[in-house]
């Protein structure tokens, strides 16, 4: 089934977006994983990896940013927000806990 390419004009997930690319393959190469290993590890095919890292996507599923993060030993926040941008431990904790839930209606769901 071909993918389906969604424009979105928001500059702030288009910036996400970029962030999560930059974010995955900076960790991707610090574990010394290739893509091909990181897709066999986590299930995510190597094409939507490579989109990710090549920004070719529009949008990412939270659960596909889950699974790559706990592949990588990395908090989903740490793909999604720039080392320099600082969230109150709040809104940290918040953004974990609905990773969890999303993490768990996947699995239900697979």
């Amino acid at each position: 089934m071909p993918r389906v390419n969604k424009a979105y004009e928001d500059k702030h997930l288009k910036r996400m977006v970029k962030q999560v690319g930059v974010m995955l393959r900076y960790f991707r190469e610090e574990a010394e994983l290739s893509q091909n290993a990181l897709s066999r590890e986590s299930g995510v095919s190597i094409s939507t990896i490579n989109e990710i890292e090549n920004m070719i996507v529009n949008d990412i599923r939270l659960s596909t940013i889950s699974t790559l993060a706990r592949n990588l030993k990395k908090d989903p926040i740490q793909l999604i927000a720039s080392p320099k941008f600082n969230l109150p431990e709040v809104e940290v904790a918040e953004f974990k806990k609905a990773v969890e839930i999303l993490s768990k209606i996947n699995r239900r769901l697979a």
